[in-house]
Formats: structure tokens, sequence, C-alpha cells
């Protein structure tokens, strides 16, 4: 084959570099790309941290802590005073009471309670409970009772931002241990089978790997000790 007198050798060289970057082009995009990385501070790996590594939203301390005043039998709360998700909780109990759907909750209605809970039905305990509550037992009644029969007790939120101050990376769980060695060494000391006896119904967090220690969760334990009132400020 001939070369074409026409063409120069100039002419060649830069056809020939043209035609390996063209190749080289090609190539180039027809090579699959590692996936971008995602930066520490990217809105999906912020949520894929807080998946695994959850942290506790604890309320805002709103100051010194003071005693809501106290309660008799014919005193009203007003629902503004009261804790919400309380009241949602309650709702839900009420409901399971109130077993024929009529808004009341009646002797008969503890009795089926009682029955399909797998208790035999303690006549004299039902009519002590139906004379505590003011009739007739609606949910309003019902809010009530369990107001004055909690009202020692302090608010869900004052018990989470004290519990807190144990949790030093916001994780929701206390190792048990430490919190005995607090309630057996400090401030008003307990026995052994005081704390024990304190801390007999606490529930415990699931562990995440065979080492870890055994865990309080005690956002769940505040939930079961909270009583019904918000905190009330200064």
């Amino acid at each position: 084959m001939s070369m074409d007198p026409s063409v120069s050798i100039e002419d060649l060289e830069r056809r020939r570099r043209r035609a390996s970057a063209a190749s080289a082009a090609r190539k180039a995009s027809n090579t699959p790309q590692p996936p971008a990385q995602f930066g520490h501070d990217s809105e999906a790996m912020a949520v894929i941290n807080e998946i695994f590594n959850p942290t506790l939203k604890l309320p805002e301390s709103s100051g010194h802590y003071r005693l809501p005043d106290e309660l008799r039998a014919d005193d009203h709360v007003a629902p503004q005073d009261l804790d919400i998700a309380k009241l949602a909780e309650l709702k839900e109990v009420f409901s399971l009471f109130d077993t024929d759907c009529d808004g009341l909750i009646s002797k008969d209605d503890l009795r089926f309670t009682y029955t399909a809970l797998g208790h035999e039905p303690n006549e004299q305990l039902m009519e002590q409970m139906m004379e505590e509550a003011q009739e007739p037992l609606t949910y309003e009644a019902f809010v009530q009772l369990m107001c004055r029969r909690t009202v020692e007790l302090d608010p869900e939120e004052v018990l989470l931002e004290a519990w807190s101050k144990w949790d030093d990376y916001g994780t929701g769980k206390i190792d048990e241990r430490k919190i005995y060695e607090e309630l057996t060494n400090y401030g008003d000391k307990m026995s052994i089978s005081e704390a024990k006896e304190a801390l007999s119904h606490a529930p415990m967090a699931k562990p995440k790997s065979l080492e870890e220690p055994p865990m309080i969760d005690y956002p769940a334990f505040c939930r079961m000790l909270g009583g019904m009132r918000k905190r009330k400020g200064e």
C-alpha cells in the first residue's frame, strides 16, 4: 500500500494523535466510576448516624422544680395543666376498661376486665374503686381520679431531666451498676435491698452486644413513674 503523496508526514501524525485521544475518551466514558462518597456532614450520613447512634432529645430545663399545689378529692385539674402524652395513655386505658363502649366504666366493665386478664374479680376491691371515683365514671372523671392518685409523683419531664445527668452521651441508657452505686453510696443512702426494690421494675434496654453491661432504659422508666401533671414553673 503506497502513501498518498499529497498527505504530509505532519498531517499523518496529527491524525494519529486525534484518533488516539478519541479512543482514550471512549474508554474513559465506558469505565464505571466509583460512587461519590458521602461527606461526614452530609444529610444522608446524619440520618444514618442517628439510626445507629440515636441521641436522646431531653426536655429543656425551665428552672428549679416546684411542686404543684396539693389536690383535694373535690378539686378539678384543668386540661392545660396535664401532660398530653399521659392523657393519650389514659385514653387508651379507659377504652380498654370500657368494654361495652358506652363512655362509662361500670362495675360490670371492671369485672369483665379482671376476667379477661385471667384474674378472679374481687368484689370488695371493685366496690372500693367505684366509691373512690366520682359517679358517673366518664373519661373526664377517670382523668381526675388518676390525677389525685398520682399527685405526689413528679412529672415525667422532671424525672427525665434528673436521670439524664447520668447519661453522658444522650443514649437513653444508664449502666445498672452505676445507679446501684449512686443509690447506695451517695446522698440519702439506700441499703442494697432498698435499691433493688426501687429498680425492680426498671425496663432494661436491649443490649447491642454480649459485652454490653445491663443498661436501664430510663426514658421508659420515667414514663412509668411520672405523674399526670406537667412541670410547674416559678
